[in-house]
């Protein structure tokens, strides 16, 4: 892979557990959707004023994006209705590498070489291994599964329409911006506008500062997948559950038990081999 596709990946999973290891201290999940579109909206609002829409080739995959997106949050609502965060959180992402390159193999014949193919897998076995509880209950696991398949559908059609569109930037942004009008609909129609506007109220600039952080995470991720195979900048950017796992022991003072330290061992591994294999 190429340095600069390393990096950009690399820093994407950090600042993507970063954010996250934010949102822990939230406890509702309504509102903070709702301030991170607001972060979204106002991302794209600077960007589309200085560097305009995305190519015509691009607007296709943006319209296919907004639908899957729609179809993730609905789906990762229920998911956290009946499992725990940990749990829905390390299969979804465990689970997407896999899927995205299968999808890549088939849409654009991007086959990884074998080491960088065992690499993916140990990623991906390696993010279950921090996290996925064996005792959570079925439904619950199959809902988180269901996210994965929308992380690894969203995350190919966004490759190939930052591709496709020949600037990541511009295509992100638009994806935020468009992303945020029915997240904010959501949000509105789940909690009532009233009600919203006073629950996010209560700590509204680490919503939407969430929001534009996550913006920059994910368009390095975008970027890098222009000029790097998709499959393994994706398995790459998981490891941000690792990053997780040790903000978490560093700074929140959480507790890692062996198989979370095994597991992070694992996906190191799986990072090396894609990285360098």
């Amino acid at each position: 892979m190429p340095p600069l596709a390393i990096v950009a990946a690399l820093s994407s999973a950090l600042i993507h557990a970063s954010w996250n290891a934010a949102l822990k201290g939230g406890r509702d999940r309504v509102a903070d959707a709702f301030l991170i579109a607001v972060g979204g909206l106002l991302t794209w609002g600077v960007v589309a004023l200085f560097f305009g829409a995305p190519a015509p080739a691009a607007w296709p995959y943006l319209a296919a994006s907004v639908l899957i997106h729609l179809v993730y949050w609905v789906v990762l609502f229920k998911a956290y209705d009946l499992g725990d965060l940990s749990h829905i959180y390390t299969l979804s992402r465990g689970s997407a590498p896999l899927l995205v390159s299968i999808g890549a193999a088939l849409a654009v014949q991007e086959i990884p070489p074998p080491l960088k193919m065992v690499g993916i897998g140990l990623v991906s076995l390696g993010v279950l291994c921090v996290g996925a509880s064996p005792n959570a209950p079925l439904k619950a696991t199959l809902w988180a599964l269901g996210i994965g398949c929308c992380i690894a559908s969203y995350s190919l059609v966004d490759a190939l329409g930052a591709r496709a569109g020949g600037d990541a930037l511009v295509y992100v942004a638009w994806t935020s911006g468009l992303m945020g009008i029915p997240m904010i609909a959501f949000a509105m129609w789940r909690r009532g506008p009233r009600q919203l506007m006073k629950d996010a109220a209560v700590a509204p600039w680490r919503g939407i500062a969430i929001g534009v952080i996550s913006f920059a995470g994910y368009g390095l991720v975008l970027w890098a997948q222009t000029f790097a195979p998709i499959a393994q900048v994706t398995a790459l950017r998981e490891t941000s559950v690792v990053f997780g796992a040790l903000i978490a022991f560093v700074f929140l003072r959480e507790r890692l038990g062996p198989r979370r330290w095994i597991g992070a061992i694992v996906v190191a591994a799986g990072a090396g081999l894609i990285a360098f294999g």
